[in-house]
């Protein structure tokens, strides 16, 4: 009951704050429109099929990843790193009686949903528009296995950034390393385009990192695209990245916060 008046409070905030997540949610919305765009050119009204992916279907992924842009895709890493830790922040958390990691994950989810919330919005006015043209998911096992790999997908991007926040405990300026991991999963999560029109070494290497359980499996699976062996493969999979990236975030936490001091950097 605790964690919902804590959520509840950073969700006021949140909401008091919406001009930003409106901001926010409209840079996650360009990119998504923008390789559309392209892909629409390159099909040109050509009946054709590329790898087992049309029009519609790419139409479909890109809407989708405006949703899971918004909503997967966590941005606590620069606040853990530059209020928490480089300006001190963190003092506070530490006297209180609940988890550090857990009151971040409430005091995130608030934006999550607000700006994941404007995405459902602009696909159902897709839809709406071109019902015909929109392929998703249809059957109820399919949409529960779609929720399950979400779920999953979001807890990985969230225990991920918490990671590269708390570098910030050994770097003194960490911007450098966040610019590099917005690269990595914008090429390995499938924001610029699906995994499958990748060259085979980079969609092997994508396959072997966890960005792609953030967001292109989730997306795959609202497609249905993913059999029941594939979506059970998928959450197995990602269930092992969660107790992967726990545990190194454990691990980095006990020896980092050793090297805090209540002044900050």
């Amino acid at each position: 009951m605790r964690y919902v008046k804590i959520f509840a409070l950073h969700f006021q905030q949140a909401f008091a704050l919406r001009s930003r997540s409106v901001v926010w949610f409209f840079i996650a919305l360009l990119n998504p429109l923008t390789y559309f765009l392209f892909w629409r050119g390159a099909y040109a009204g050509n009946q054709i099929v590329f790898a087992q992916w049309n029009l519609s279907s790419i139409a479909t992924y890109y809407f989708l990843l405006v949703i899971a842009g918004s909503l997967l895709i966590v941005h606590i890493e620069e606040d853990v790193a530059h209020w928490d830790i480089q300006q001190g922040g963190l003092s506070r958390y530490l006297l209180k009686p609940f988890s550090y990691i857990r009151l971040k994950f409430f005091e995130e989810l608030p934006w999550r949903i607000i700006q994941g919330f404007f995405g459902v919005i602009i696909f159902a006015a897709f839809w709406m528009l071109f019902g015909s043209f929109v392929t998703v998911a249809t059957t109820a096992p399919a949409i529960l296995f779609a929720i399950g790999i979400a779920f999953c997908g979001y807890i990985i991007s969230f225990i991920f950034k918490m990671i590269v926040g708390i570098s910030a405990l050994w770097l003194t300026d960490y911007s450098g390393l966040q610019q590099l991991v917005e690269a990595v999963i914008l090429i390995f999560a499938g924001m610029l385009m699906p995994l499958e029109f990748l060259p085979n070494v980079i969609r092997q290497i994508a396959f072997s990192l966890p960005f792609s359980y953030i967001i292109y499996f989730p997306l795959l699976a609202f497609q249905g695209k993913l059999t029941t062996a594939e979506s059970v493969r998928t959450i197995a999979i990602q269930i092992v990245w969660i107790v992967l990236l726990a545990a190194i975030y454990q691990l980095l936490w006990k020896k980092g916060i050793r090297l805090f001091t209540g002044l900050g950097q």
